[in-house]
């Protein structure tokens, strides 16, 4: 299990999925990452830094955001 550093892009706090956009892809974005529901929906911020759970494939259905940070 890899984790990747990525900044929030923008949040959905009905469905908790979040827009992600990994550390050093400027260009590309993942949408739909589901969030673990212990963090509250007030810290998902855009531009927050954010921490992805890659899973064990490393395959982007499997991310799940797990921490946001400053």
């Amino acid at each position: 299990m890899a984790v990747l550093r990525a900044h929030l892009v923008s949040f959905d706090s009905g469905t908790y999925l979040a827009t992600v956009r990994v550390d050093g892809s400027a260009a590309q974005v993942l949408a739909g990452i589901p969030t673990a529901r212990d963090i509250a929906a007030a810290e998902m911020t855009a531009g927050r830094r954010v921490l992805l759970d890659t899973g064990d494939h490393n395959h982007p259905s499997d991310f799940v955001v797990t921490v946001v940070y400053v």
